[in-house]
């Protein structure tokens, strides 16, 4: 009977405790009434000037140990992930046979062993050829500002773990698919729910991979790539 007393002392003090920093006196005994459904006004309203959300993925991403450079075509795009390659001595990469992509980058140029994702070899050699490359380099079909996350859509030729497996993940995009909200991307897979044309998957990948659920050990790399880096192309 006491455990039971203890807990609901320690749900009120919690409770009392956010309603604080809510600015109210006690905690709201009843449910409030709210007419808004989705994000609120204010939320959906905000404006923001052209450079802002790629001045907020930047800070953002930077923030969490990533890394932004912005180039102004895809011959510089193709320069800068070939000096990456050579600071991580890296000897292979695997890359998306995403079109866009392809029209940015140049693989023979790059000076390491490149493998594109398609058809032309299974699905298992795929994975174990990411398992083994040392750069996964991936388009983004979208960032977003706010947080400092990209969203990539997988399909056949798209595959997740391009993204995944290898120990550093660039990713390469255009300037004009930074958005500031993670709205913008869930009305684009609306859309495409309507017409039937939804990706496989969709990765939201919010800077390299990090966990601390042992112990509140922050561990880097556990279960994803150790390093993000992106391209971000002016156009």
């Amino acid at each position: 009977m006491t455990e039971i007393h203890e807990d609901i002392s320690q749900e009120t003090l919690f409770l009392q405790t956010v309603a604080k920093a809510l600015g109210r006196d006690k905690a709201l005994a009843t449910v409030p009434k709210r007419k808004e459904v989705g994000p609120p006004t204010f939320w959906r309203e905000q404006k923001f000037e052209n450079t802002q959300p790629l001045e907020l993925f930047k800070a953002n991403l930077e923030a969490l140990t990533g890394k932004v450079v912005i180039v102004r075509d895809g011959s510089e795009a193709t320069n800068q992930i070939k000096l990456w390659l050579k600071v991580l001595n890296a000897k292979s990469a695997i890359l998306w046979d995403h079109p866009t992509l392809r029209k940015y980058v140049e693989p023979s140029l790059l000076g390491v062993k490149t493998v594109f994702w398609n058809s032309e070899k299974s699905r298992r050699e795929l994975i174990e050829i990411a398992e083994q490359s040392d750069v996964g380099i991936t388009w983004v079909d979208y960032a977003i500002g706010y947080t400092g996350t990209v969203a990539l859509f997988n399909g056949i030729t798209t595959g997740r773990s391009v993204s995944l497996l290898p120990p550093t993940h660039i990713a390469v995009m255009r300037k004009s698919d930074i958005v500031p909200t993670m709205s913008t991307v869930m009305r684009e897979l609306l859309e495409r729910c309507g017409q039937g044309n939804l990706p496989s998957a969709v990765d939201f990948i919010t800077g390299p991979s990090r966990t601390s659920d042992i112990e509140m050990d922050l561990s880097i790399g556990v279960h994803g790539p150790v390093r993000i880096w992106t391209v971000v192309i002016e156009d």
